[in-house]
């Protein structure tokens, strides 16, 4: 995620939000993606989550 990944986890940043299109559009990818395609997906997911961003946890859990 580079330098700006922990920004999407702080609420105080505009990153912040945009860490929420992020998710939105990857997990749209995922859902509609191929394999590799979802594999890509899973590894972005990873990175946003380790990035702690904001509403991944609240995305992910409205996908199950």
């Amino acid at each position: 995620m580079g330098t700006t990944g922990n920004d999407l986890g702080n609420i105080t940043t505009a990153r912040a939000g945009l860490g929420q299109d992020i998710i939105t559009i990857v997990l749209r990818l995922y859902r509609q993606g191929d394999e590799a395609t979802r594999a890509g997906c899973l590894d972005i997911i990873d990175s946003l989550t380790d990035a702690n961003a904001y509403g991944v946890d609240e995305a992910l859990a409205e996908e199950r």
